[in-house]
């Protein structure tokens, strides 16, 4: 999917708590744009643009758990 026109960032947070209604998504089941951002975002302090694989709240599963927030 390409990447958003909405002008929003994404972030991932390594997390060990996934809440019952989050969206769980394997790292092997995205689209090749958005492993791209996983792998540059997790566990690193950065930014990217929204992507239109992952949406505020989705959890991702990588190396560990993390939540992507965007804003």
């Amino acid at each position: 999917m390409p990447l958003r026109e909405t002008g929003r960032q994404i972030r991932l947070r390594r997390t060990g708590r996934i809440s019952s209604d989050s969206t769980v998504r394997h790292y092997d089941e995205l689209d090749e744009e958005t492993q791209v951002a996983v792998t540059e975002l997790a566990g690193r302090p950065r930014t990217a643009p929204e992507t239109g694989g992952l949406d505020d709240g989705d959890v991702v599963k990588f190396i560990d758990y993390y939540e992507v927030r965007a804003r």
